[in-house]
């Protein structure tokens, strides 16, 4: 997740990525489209954090 700067609101980044793995990436900048504004944003990974998983939301599943 990142904040974007023009709506001030958390957004994904539609990276999927574990801690472990998150923990080890070096802190590089990072080009993102955003799903509220339209814009690209660019960040560093240490501007980002991980969502917690959920498992109070059920899955959708394809019929």
């Amino acid at each position: 997740m990142i904040r974007c700067p023009y709506r001030g609101q958390a957004v994904s980044t539609g990276i999927e990525i574990d801690e472990a793995t998150f923990a080890r990436l070096p802190d590089t900048l990072i080009l993102s489209r955003c799903p509220l504004c339209g814009l690209e944003h660019v960040w560093w990974k240490n501007e980002a954090w991980l969502e917690p998983t959920r498992y109070d939301t059920p899955r959708k599943t394809g019929s």
